[in-house]
């Protein structure tokens, strides 16, 4: 292997393959086995090259992978965000592969192999509590396709992920490039590989011996993308609120008990939205369910700066209004005018005449974020209703990311997107039922929920306690070496 490695153009050759896994791995609808691999390459091209190479090897790679989200980052966050964020996920990745190869470089030890995936938890764990994004478009959610794998997040969060799959690159790495010349090389491989197979054999222990939950709810939901604002006329705005109560008629006659609608489905007044909620109140009535709507209140409509609230309204089956929740998380840049919630809501609902369960109020965005998730899981709910609004591409990760929750808090997520999915995942992140929306007439699905009692995962009772040792262990080796 260093007799390959010693050819620039080999180096550089497996700089780009790496990078071509990092585009893989880090985009909307990421492979996940391109995460186990994707540092692989480059690690080794870092190993082989002299200092200057190295540096620039170290950021070509990643370089080469942010590019998978440019256009998806331009449309949203705009050129001069886009070129901020692309930057410094480029100097982080590099920063990281530097910091492995000196360490390698510096050590025989057989813990060195450690220290590559211990610098990247440790940096998910900042970023996820720090960046106004939360764990949005991080590393662990490649691998929510690969359920088993993400199960250990029950247990210490997504850290942990996100650690066991960098050991796997990291220990390859050094076995290709040092093999037997580390000390104890029994240890420096072996025990990467044990934790390696005892996290995905735990992931499909945990899976395999899932209780068969004694109660089941079916619940609906419905998208219609049409935008309600000013240049839409009167006449198709009520066909769109029409559109909604015929899919609620449709959807209880199949059963639902609960059913969802998006996030911000009309900017109203405070009378126009007195207007829906009694509109909506009276579809609740008729169909015998719970609803959930999402809408945004202009308080003062008069007034440029005045107060503006996104909200979601849980209807009862008697047409009264349980609770009114307000968005915690708002997007930087295209919310800014909106006044954010700080409470979190939970309320009973009665799934029969012998049971009700624990359901909580959440609106998209605000699952990006694993403080309010684990917050919910602590307040014992069997599942969260979300109403939400994507943006086409981002679709699969705006799911992901919120069945993400579910699984490090143990609830179920019944998430509503507009242009997005609607997406119903279990307490394990398993996908129950998906379809993409649509405009008008709209798309609705149905699934049935289970809703056994609420059991807090450890890392709902213990939090972060993972991330942040890797934290910890991760600064004092850089202080030492120092």
């Amino acid at each position: 292997m260093k007799t390959m490695l010693a050819n620039r153009s080999v180096r550089i050759g497996m700089a780009i393959v790496s990078g071509a896994l990092f585009y893989l791995a880090l985009g909307l609808n990421p492979w996940w086995p391109a995460a186990w691999l994707a540092p692989m390459p480059a690690l080794l091209a870092c190993l082989a090259a002299p200092g200057k190479e190295a540096r620039w090897l170290a950021w070509l790679a990643p370089a080469i992978g942010v590019c998978s989200n440019f256009t998806y980052y331009l449309k949203v966050t705009g050129p001069v965000a886009t070129v901020v964020v692309m930057l410094l996920q480029v100097l982080m990745w590099g920063f990281l592969l530097l910091q492995a190869r000196r360490a390698v470089f510096q050590s025989q030890r057989w813990f060195v192999v450690f220290y590559f995936p211990t610098l990247v938890a440790g940096l998910a764990t900042l970023v996820s509590f720090f960046s106004p994004h939360g764990t949005w478009g991080g590393l662990v959610n490649s691998q929510m396709a690969a359920t088993p794998i993400v199960q250990i997040a029950s247990l210490l969060g997504a850290p942990a992920v996100v650690f066991t799959v960098m050991l796997f690159a990291s220990a390859a790495a050094v076995a290709l490039y040092r093999g037997r010349s580390v000390d104890h090389p029994w240890l420096a491989y072996g025990l990467p590989a044990l934790l390696i197979v005892g996290t995905i054999g735990f992931g499909f222990v945990r899976l395999a011996l899932a209780p068969e939950a004694a109660t089941k709810v079916r619940v609906g939901l419905v998208s219609i993308d049409d935008l309600l604002g000013k240049k839409t006329s009167p006449t198709h705005v009520e066909e769109v609120w029409c559109g909604y109560e015929q899919s609620i008629a449709k959807l209880s006659e199949q059963g639902a008990r609960i059913i969802v609608l998006p996030e911000k489905i009309q900017a109203l007044t405070p009378e126009g939205a007195l207007q829906r909620q009694h509109q909506m109140a009276e579809a609740a009535r008729r169909s015998g369910v719970y609803l959930v709507v999402g809408t945004q209140i202009n308080r003062d409509p008069g007034d440029l700066l005045g107060r503006k609230d996104n909200v979601s309204w849980l209807i009862d089956p008697a047409g009264d209004v349980l609770a009114e929740y307000l968005k915690q998380q708002m997007v930087p840049g295209l919310e800014g005018d909106l006044t954010p919630g700080h409470e979190d809501v939970v309320k009973f609902i009665v799934l029969s005449e012998a049971h009700e369960a624990r359901f909580g109020l959440v609106i998209c965005r605000d699952l990006v974020f694993t403080k309010l998730g684990r917050r919910y899981g602590k307040l014992g709910v069997t599942a969260l209703l979300v109403p939400a609004w994507d943006f086409y591409r981002d679709a699969w990760m705006a799911s992901s990311v919120a069945a993400l929750r579910g699984v490090e808090n143990g609830y179920a997520v019944i998430r509503a997107g507009r242009e997005g999915y609607l997406n119903v995942s279990d307490r394990y992140g398993r996908v129950l039922a998906r379809r993409r929306s649509d405009y008008y007439p709209g798309t609705s699905i149905i699934a049935d929920v289970p809703v056994g009692q609420p059991e807090p995962t450890t890392y709902t009772k213990i939090g972060d306690v993972f991330g942040w040792l890797s934290v910890a262990a991760a600064a004092a080796v850089l202080v030492r070496r120092r």
